[in-house]
């Protein structure tokens, strides 16, 4: 009977998401997915069913062809469907606070994504997929349980990239590559100091590297070689801003 309620009272919210295009159904105490919202599924862009009990999405979500903002944060979810991937459109997707270990095999189908969410979740290992993001410009996956990142980090498109309270005990290089990295936080990790190489500081567009936290003081990360190069770009950065 308690689900039943919950889903009845959004039927004045679905009336109006009719007219507006969003619908905002957080903290409804939601169970399951309510079948009824895809009766707006032509001109919906804004979905926000955060702040819910929900342990899945409904597959029936490729339908949402205009959505651009999806918020599920604060719910149950221990995994996605696949037709999550399908929604070309898509500009923000917030997932943080769930369960979620993995993404679907898909995921890089995701061409508009700009923000990915992720933080809070179970994740042990980075979610590879996310490097073929095209069009990522934020990537938050802080406080979950990743331990190291795969060597083809140079592939992610992402300006930000925010790994804080992890158990990351090795990094990668090709970090340096990644041609769009500006701010890179790895606050609160299992880091040494042998992990950030004269690679990281001195060949990389990094200007904002936040690592307090880790197994190292940071008296010892401004002596590091490389580490001079790296406190320039952080100088121009700051200079261009004020100018």
């Amino acid at each position: 009977l308690q689900m039943g309620n919950s889903q009845s009272s959004i039927a004045p919210n679905l009336q109006h998401a009719q007219a507006i295009g969003l619908l905002q159904l957080s903290g409804k105490k939601l169970e399951e997915w309510p079948a009824a919202i895809h009766r707006l599924n032509n001109n919906l862009r804004t979905l926000d069913l955060s702040n819910n009990r929900l342990t899945s999405v409904s597959t029936s979500i490729d339908g949402m062809v205009q959505l651009k903002q999806l918020t599920l944060s604060s719910n149950r979810l221990t995994g996605l469907p696949d037709q999550v991937c399908s929604l070309s459109k898509l500009t923000i997707l917030s997932l943080e606070r769930n369960f979620l270990q993995s993404l679907p095999a898909g995921f890089s189908q995701l061409k508009s994504l700009k923000t990915l969410q992720l933080s809070g979740n179970k994740f042990k290992d980075f979610p590879a997929s996310v490097l073929d993001l095209p069009a990522l410009e934020l990537l938050d996956l802080s406080t979950n349980s990743i331990t190291q990142l795969p060597g083809n980090m140079s592939n992610l498109k992402a300006v930000e990239l925010n790994l804080n309270q992890n158990q990351l005990k090795l990094l990668s290089d090709s970090l340096a590559d990644c041609p769009r990295l500006r701010i890179l936080r790895l606050q609160e990790n299992c880091l040494p100091i042998d992990q950030f190489t004269p690679k990281l500081l001195r060949d990389s567009q990094i200007s904002l590297l936040a690592v307090e936290g880790n197994l190292f003081l940071m008296k010892q990360f401004d002596q590091l070689e490389g580490s001079q190069a790296y406190q320039e770009r952080v100088t121009a950065v700051r200079r261009k801003a004020e100018h």
